[in-house]
């Protein structure tokens, strides 16, 4: 079964329980992903806002059960340079091959009973795959999520990425100097579906 078929069961199972909702992240601000690469003579970011998908979960209840489904137009990272964007999209993320960065699935590892209270961030565990550049690795990360409202849900995570997991290749120009692993941060807002 394709990632995207054991999304949408996650997604029916959890949306057969009671309470349980879903949450949709349109691309575009607020949302954000940024990395930030930190090489021996040089420090740069990439951001983008192109970030969209579905989170699953009951709001009311404890976090135990969580689906999550977003998605990174790679195409989109702007690092404030043209020539090293074009440079970064063409040679080493090939974004033409691999256009967008997925984070699907996920497993909620704790703390055991954590509960969305709104206007109270919650940090949990969470772990999901992760495919970057055609390659797909199991990934744990830290989440804070905010529930604002019955209809709103903010979320952050900081995260590395070591480019050698993913077979990117580290550029070997002047102008573009990359750090072996770069620092990611994505915060976004997600809304309850109609």
């Amino acid at each position: 079964m394709k990632r995207s078929g054991l999304f949408v069961l996650a997604a029916f199972l959890i949306s057969a329980r009671a309470g349980a909702a879903e949450f949709v992240v349109k691309a575009g601000a607020p949302n954000k992903v940024v990395f930030v690469s930190k090489a021996a003579t040089e420090t740069f970011d990439g951001k983008t806002d192109r970030i969209q998908g579905r989170i699953g979960c009951d709001p009311a209840g404890a976090i135990d059960t969580v689906t999550v489904n977003l998605e990174v137009d790679m195409a989109s990272l702007d690092t404030g340079i043209g020539k090293r964007n074009s440079h970064m999209r063409e040679n080493h993320l090939e974004t033409d091959k691999y256009p967008k960065a997925i984070f699907a699935g996920a497993s909620v590892l704790g703390p055991e009973g954590a509960a969305l209270v709104p206007g109270k961030p919650v940090a949990f565990e969470c772990e999901g795959d992760f495919t970057l550049h055609g390659v797909t690795k199991r990934l744990r990360v830290t989440v804070e999520v905010t529930l604002r409202d019955a209809r709103t849900l903010a979320f952050k995570t900081s995260f590395k990425v070591p480019l050698a997991d993913y077979r990117i290749e580290r550029p070997k120009f002047l102008f573009l100097k990359l750090g072996e692993v770069q620092d990611v941060t994505i915060e976004g807002v997600a809304v309850a579906a109609p």
